[in-house]
């Protein structure tokens, strides 16, 4: 492990074109130079595959992987059989990052011995809105090195983001596709997973490193769909089965994260009050359902729980209707995403 090791920054792209030539530049401005830069269209319909190609052309460290269409998962993992990097490093293709990313969280990994290092999110942004970043590498912010079941607590209470693109991996922490293919939510299926192989993780208290953007299209905000509420069940199911056995002492920590999962994408089922959710995702509604009444004892107790998900887990003993009725409304204010 050397400061001077080859970093992989693996950018899946699907039909961004207008956003991505900003976050090829950023990656391109890295003051650690040393990187390779992997471009992955994967099925783009809207000319990004093409901008790929030309974006490459003026950058000899970067190239270029065409796919089907195969999702975001699929498209980091094709991504990461390319890259020939000891460390590796996921970009969304409509964000963009300081110049400084890769420095910062490389020589954290590095002062530390950790082989990942992370940031505990990024910076929100929305179109058109002015979003700075860190400038130089002269950050005066904390450093933590955190035991790994420290950082499944803080990921688990939300006070963490578990999504990929924070991060920097030593390429052995990821293994071969770690990235399940054909599910929404596939970062919470799967970050986890890779934090239990490490010992410790370095986190940089600095937001100012990666600017996060807002889009009105993203999976959240988008209407419901069967794949979202099966996606929700078997990652909630597999989340706890398995850190309730890893780590016992988090296993209030994992109904609380489930919980909140299950309540996220229960509120995107359209509903009608007293007449009950839609006939088409009638069976994903009891489905749902019966994970959240699962686990909204464990939430309600626990005072580490986010006050949001306390709040829901009281209504949810007054029953299914009050219930989605009251997660219907929260959404529609913009509350409890």
């Amino acid at each position: 492990m050397t400061s001077g090791d080859l970093v992989s920054v693996i950018v899946p792209v699907y039909n961004v074109k207008d956003y991505l030539e900003e976050c090829f530049a950023s990656v391109c401005a890295q003051t650690y130079g040393n990187v390779e830069i992997i471009l992955v269209d994967d099925g783009s319909t809207d000319g990004s595959g093409e901008l790929c190609d030309e974006l490459a052309s003026r950058d000899d460290r970067a190239v270029v992987v065409h796919k089907d269409n195969g999702g975001l998962s699929d498209a980091r993992n094709a991504g990461l059989r390319f890259a020939r990097g000891n460390w590796i490093s996921f970009v969304d293709s409509d964000d963009y990052i300081s110049p400084v990313f890769i420095e910062v969280l490389l020589g954290a990994a590095v002062k530390t011995s950790c082989e990942i290092s992370a940031v505990p999110f990024g910076t929100p942004f929305k179109d058109g809105e002015p979003c700075p970043l860190a400038e130089n590498a002269d950050l005066h912010v904390a450093l933590k090195c955190l035991p790994s079941d420290a950082v499944q607590r803080l990921m688990l209470y939300q006070a963490l983001d578990t999504g990929a693109q924070w991060r920097l991996y030593s390429k052995k922490t990821l293994g071969a596709d770690p990235f399940p293919v054909g599910l929404y939510y596939e970062d919470l299926a799967s970050i986890y997973k890779i934090i239990r192989k490490v010992d410790y993780v370095a986190v940089v208290e600095c937001r100012a490193l990666y600017a996060y953007r807002l889009r009105g299209d993203s999976i959240i905000r988008q209407g419901y769909k069967h794949i979202k509420g099966e996606s929700a069940i078997r990652i909630a199911t597999e989340l706890y089965s398995d850190i309730s056995t890893w780590y016992p002492s988090l296993t209030c920590a994992v109904a609380s994260r489930c919980f909140s999962l299950c309540r996220m994408v229960f509120a995107q089922i359209p509903w009608v009050f007293s007449k009950g959710p839609s006939c088409e995702f009638a069976n994903d509604s009891e489905m749902l359902w019966e994970v959240l009444k699962m686990h909204r004892k464990a939430v309600l107790i626990d005072p580490r729980a986010r006050k949001r998900e306390r709040l829901a887990a009281a209504i949810a003993y007054l029953g299914q209707d009050a219930f989605a009725s009251f997660c219907h409304l929260c959404r529609r204010l913009g509350k409890m995403q």
